[in-house]
């Protein structure tokens, strides 16, 4: 099809926008992929190291949940609002699955199969809970310094 003559002649080349199901597409493979990055960051110390009844191997793990959140952090500055939606929903799954480790563990101390643990049992509500704050909290500051930066863009 030819331009009509009436068609405004433009100087430059004209900014391609993505279209609506590439952006759909963008945001729900980036919401599925974060979760199950983060939860799967988050859950593989465990199966590394199965005696945290001693703070030495719980150290340990806890050191290893770190890339989970820094790649939570650089999903929520690419993919905005789902990359954030799928970092909580990782940690989510990822905290139910510590407190019930954490729950096997003392219900294993309490049958004596194994030594009690080195740190009180609050640790089992405490950790979890601390896990799923920090993460909302990063997701905030994440979605808050995105759309700062996207404003002063423009």
């Amino acid at each position: 099809m030819k331009p009509l003559p009436t068609d405004e002649k433009i100087a430059g080349k004209r900014k391609l926008e993505p279209d609506m199901d590439t952006q759909m597409i963008l945001g729900c493979s980036g919401f599925v992929i974060c979760s199950f990055s983060t939860y799967f960051l988050l859950i593989w110390p465990f199966f590394l190291w199965m005696d945290i009844e001693h703070i030495s191997s719980l150290l340990r793990v806890a050191s290893c949940l770190v890339p989970a959140y820094l790649g939570g952090f650089l999903a929520i500055r690419r993919f905005e609002l789902a990359g954030a939606a799928g970092f909580i929903g990782g940690v989510l799954a990822g905290a139910i699955f510590i407190y019930l480790r954490f729950e096997q563990l003392f219900l294993e101390a309490s049958a004596q199969r194994i030594d009690h643990p080195e740190y009180p049992p609050w640790i089992q509500w405490y950790a979890p809970l601390s896990l799923i704050l920090l993460a909302v909290g990063m997701s905030v500051l994440g979605l808050v310094l995105e759309s700062s930066r996207r404003k002063s863009s423009k």
